[in-house]
């Protein structure tokens, strides 16, 4: 068995296309990086407000006393200061337009899909609990290992260079597979953080002692500011090893091998002469798991890096965190992944 050097976990189809913007700033400028779109974004409630209040209503129509031909105007300007509002919270990045019709196809799109709309959304086939491995759609195999660096928040321009140094070695001695790198961040726990504090204040020693207790509230309340001031979140760092079916051959000294590598007819060959399912599989998995071993000797070998497996339970949990766009709640998640069917047999 000899395992190929690949450049792409991913087949040509399931690359992502490249973004083209739909336009360079070509809109015509107003008021300094406002535009006409935006203006009539601004305008545009007022006009609604105006063509309701004409159209719709009675003229007879009366609120508090005041004829509603009375109120349009003052309604009108009140519209038009939410849509000037709408476009002075425009993010920088898109115009107020997109901003509208990006809020509305979020709207009516269904967030929830189905097994086989998930399925081709994710592109994850099959989640194998027992080999801490999950199946793409198109046949690949990944595993997750977890990156744990040393603190350096303290580090010298010296010691930066040094870890960056050894992480390029990494990657052009020990790395000769695709790989991936994938960062998560999460909200730091605060409330945890703070709740030994909060503890310490029924304590006797705190109770008898009004400036120790003055001094813990002064900083549980320092720390939430800043706390709030920082955004402070927690990153954790992933490499994702892949392994697919074309990376795993197996070689066999007959003239049936070397008809495989004629054009055309190798492809009729190769799939004659291919050994059994589960031996291709039982090899993926082997190749998989040495490609993860070598992965995890290499960060080790960086001064301070740790490295370990992440199951996949702990696999999937992220995948669908990411997809989400939130933390996910599945409890057990090896009784949320269903390995067999409903009704006997093997899946």
């Amino acid at each position: 068995m000899t395992t190929d050097r690949g450049t792409s976990t991913r087949p040509m189809s399931n690359q992502p296309a490249k973004r083209i913007p739909k336009s360079l700033g070509t809109d015509a400028k107003l008021i300094g990086s406002y535009t006409l779109t935006d203006a009539a974004v601004a305008l545009f409630p007022g006009v609604i407000v105006i063509l309701f209040t004409q159209t719709i209503l009675p003229a007879s129509l009366s609120v508090g006393g005041y004829r509603m031909q009375t109120l349009t105007l003052p309604l009108a300007a009140l519209a038009i200061a939410v849509g000037v509002l709408f476009v002075y919270l425009t993010p920088s990045y898109t115009t107020s337009l997109d901003w509208i019709m990006l809020m509305a196809r979020f709207k009516s799109t269904d967030t929830e899909k189905g097994h086989k709309g998930a399925k081709a959304h994710t592109q994850i086939e099959e989640v194998h609990l027992d080999r801490d491995v999950l199946e793409r759609t198109d046949g690949a195999f990944l595993a997750f290992v977890q990156v744990l660096p040393p603190p350096m928040a303290l580090a010298t321009d010296e010691e930066w260079e040094l870890k960056a140094s050894s992480f390029q070695d990494f990657l052009n001695t020990t790395v000769t597979f695709p790989i991936q790198i994938f960062s998560t961040t999460q909200a730091f726990p605060v409330e945890t953080y703070l709740d030994h504090y909060r503890e310490r204040r029924s304590d006797p020693d705190v109770k008898d002692n009004p400036r120790l207790q003055a001094l813990i509230d002064n900083y549980i309340e320092w720390y939430e500011r800043d706390l709030d001031a920082r955004q402070m979140t927690i990153r954790d760092h992933y490499i994702v090893v892949s392994l697919t079916p074309d990376e795993v051959r197996f070689e066999r000294e007959s003239v049936l091998n070397k008809l495989a590598g004629v054009p055309v007819l190798g492809t009729f060959v190769q799939a004659w002469n291919a050994p059994p399912i589960e031996d291709q599989r039982e090899a993926m998995f082997e190749t998989l798991e040495e490609r993860v071993r070598r992965v995890e000797a290499g960060i080790r070998e960086i001064e301070g890096c740790q490295a370990s497996r992440v199951d996949a339970g702990e696999a999937t949990t992220l995948i669908g965190e990411f997809w989400a766009g939130q933390e996910l709640e599945y409890g057990d998640i090896s009784q949320a992944l269903r390995t067999g069917p409903l009704v006997g047999g093997a899946q």
